[in-house]
């Protein structure tokens, strides 16, 4: 009886500290890879997909970098929706922008979104994120 008790405690307890063992970072990006990844899917297109995933060997300077997209809401921007939050304080022809959450048809006239790419600070030398691999895929013509 003390050996199944035994066994079962030590089988548990390995397998709390394997899942515990995942570092801080790699929560952070998976976190904003689940966040983008739900954006996205608002998008009339999705991404090609790629060979290489963004959170294994991810830097611990990225960290901050992930916390702070995956804290953004998905708004709307000219041609996808995006993680990031519409610049209202911008003027266009010397009048202020309509946000979209106002006229979602305001056209040249809409806010312009800053994204997460240009409001998350990356660290220097280190690129957190694989947007350069992100390639919508063509629509294909029925």
């Amino acid at each position: 009886m003390h050996k199944i008790f035994l066994g079962s405690l030590f089988s548990f307890s390995l397998a709390f500290a394997l899942g515990a063992c995942t570092s801080p970072e790699i929560n952070s990006c998976e976190n904003f890879r689940e966040v983008r990844g739900s954006c996205d899917g608002n998008n009339a297109f999705r991404y090609q997909p790629v060979s290489y995933d963004l959170c294994n060997n991810v830097d611990p300077e990225c960290k901050a970098f992930y916390d702070c997209a995956a804290a953004l809401p998905c708004v709307p921007d000219a041609r996808a929706f995006v993680l990031g939050v519409e610049n209202e304080a911008m003027k266009i022809g010397g009048k202020p922008c309509i946000p979209r959450s106002q006229d979602p048809e305001c056209g040249k006239q809409c806010c312009p979104v800053d994204n997460y790419r240009t409001l998350c600070q990356q660290p220097e030398d280190k690129e957190c994120t694989d947007e350069d691999l992100r390639i919508p895929e063509e629509e294909d013509d029925e």
